[in-house]
């Protein structure tokens, strides 16, 4: 038997309130673009590697974001091979005797709605969970750790230069280099994955609220809760790389970025609580928009504030 090591990239709708996304509304939140893969065989060695495009059917504009952190461009996709076409070479590829693996349950969760919407009756093999695996094995079960954490964990040092993380190939292959680590790697056949559906998180589910025991409100400002305050969608930890302006008396307000969800707005509010002491309640919301040029702008905007705010405090 064979382990296919599955990674995924996909597009999504530039605005949830777009034609292209009401017109599906949630059957399709996410659009495959490429499929990567690596091949495992008998004696746990990589043997071969997968890679194909996909062109976009629905979501025919590839959003900014998804365009960054895949390097993937508009013109790459329109030649490449439609879903179905697509899903059956890479079926054709895996052959026979073989399981799929992955690192979590996100790639079989939207290769799931995918073959659903497209009506893709192509076969697949069980897949199994990686990642899940990897922390039962680590002792930290209840932890879902990315792959970089892992990586690092395993003392295993990725090539960025010529294989950057968010190409699904290469993934695929930094997966399987950790899943070789591994002691007694047939036991990631007690994982089996079953997708979960997939949900359009609304406007409230891109915010978060924290309320914060504080000493002083400088000190608060300075601190790791308000300079890396978590991503409302991920949890990661954001930049803030401006600072915080001053909206009212109490009250700031500052630009960060994600990693993986792009622009947040976050705000500091300062108060007492019933006890009479010192809190801070920290928002962040993510950004509606998130092209390229009014990111760029945003923060050139920030800046100029918070040059004349230092000014104005000098």
């Amino acid at each position: 038997m064979q382990y296919i090591v599955l990674d995924l990239e996909w597009n999504q709708p530039i605005s949830y309130h777009s034609p292209a996304y009401k017109s599906v509304g949630g059957k399709l939140l996410f659009e495959m673009i490429q499929i990567g893969a690596v091949r495992i065989d008998e004696n746990l060695r990589v043997t071969d590697s997968f890679s194909q495009l996909i062109q976009p059917q629905h979501y025919l504009r590839l959003h900014p974001r998804i365009a960054r952190i895949t390097h993937i461009t508009q013109e790459e996709l329109s030649v490449a091979p439609a879903f179905n076409e697509a899903v059956a070479a890479f079926a054709a590829w895996c052959g026979e005797d073989y399981v799929l693996l992955t690192w979590g349950c996100d790639d079989i969760s939207v290769l799931n709605q995918n073959m659903t919407f497209f009506q893709c009756d192509t076969k697949l093999s069980k897949i199994y969970d990686a990642q899940k695996y990897f922390g039962d094995v680590i002792g930290s079960s209840k932890e879902r750790k990315g792959l970089k954490a892992a990586m690092e964990q395993m003392e295993i040092s990725p090539d960025e230069e010529t294989m950057p993380f968010h190409n699904a190939v290469n993934d695929a292959y930094y997966t399987a280099l950790v899943f070789l680590k591994l002691p007694d790697p047939e036991k990631v056949l007690n994982y089996p994955l079953t997708p979960r559906k997939l949900e359009h998180l609304e406007r409230k589910k891109k915010e978060s609220t924290a309320i914060l025991r504080v000493r002083s409100m400088k000190e608060a400002l300075k601190s790791a809760a308000a300079l890396k305050p978590p991503c409302p969608i991920c949890g990661k930890r954001m930049e803030v790389p401006e600072g915080y302006v001053l909206q009212r008396n109490d009250q700031y307000m500052a630009l960060a970025d994600c990693p993986d969800h792009g622009l947040a707005f976050v705000k500091l509010s300062f108060g007492k609580n019933d006890e009479g002491k010192r809190i801070m309640t920290r928002s962040a919301s993510l950004s509606e928009e998130q092209s390229k040029p009014y990111v760029h702008t945003k923060h050139l905007q920030w800046a100029q504030k918070m040059a004349l705010q230092e000014r104005d405090n000098a």
